[in-house]
């Protein structure tokens, strides 16, 4: 359309006429959308449209008696008026429904008869791990700190044995 109301740039043209050249059946139907607009146009300023005072009134006497509804629609129509929620409404809503899906949710997906291991269950060889377990970690902790431990970071202890960096 842009380029039957003149309003591509000139290589837009040239472009567009180039393929009408190699294309046929495109310049044939540019040719029926050039006279077919154009009659449109003679048509427009030879008998411009013009509606009377009264073709409303006529129009509306001519359409009818609004058909009927049932007494199911007009009830539907009420209730989705009346239960219109505000968008404050609606996120507050939103938030319930989903800490109750959550909730939902937590309850039937929860592990069942989930139970710890009482000590008594445990056979000598794990008795045995656990408390040297225990017990090394209890050296460790009494222990002092090792050159460039963690520990030594923070308190900034390890640092006169560090060489200054120029």
């Amino acid at each position: 359309m842009d380029y039957l109301d003149g309003a591509l740039s000139q290589d837009e043209k040239v472009r567009v006429e180039q393929h009408l050249a190699s294309h046929a059946e495109d310049a044939e139907l540019m040719h029926d959308l050039k006279v077919a607009l154009g009659a449109a146009k003679e048509w427009h300023e030879s008998e411009p449209l013009q509606v009377g005072q009264n073709f409303w009134p006529a129009l509306r006497d001519n359409l009818g008696p609004a058909p009927k509804r049932s007494a199911w629609s007009k009830f539907r129509n009420q209730m989705a008026g009346a239960f219109s929620p505000s968008p404050a409404t609606r996120i507050s809503m939103g938030a319930a429904l989903a800490a109750v899906v959550l909730a939902m949710s937590a309850f039937l997906f929860a592990p069942q008869n989930a139970t710890k291991p009482a000590v008594a269950d445990l056979s000598a060889a794990d008795k045995m791990f656990i408390q040297q377990s225990v017990e090394k970690h209890e050296v460790y902790v009494q222990s002092a700190p090792l050159p460039g431990d963690a520990s030594t970071f923070e308190t900034g202890e390890d640092d006169e044995n560090e060489p200054e960096i120029p």
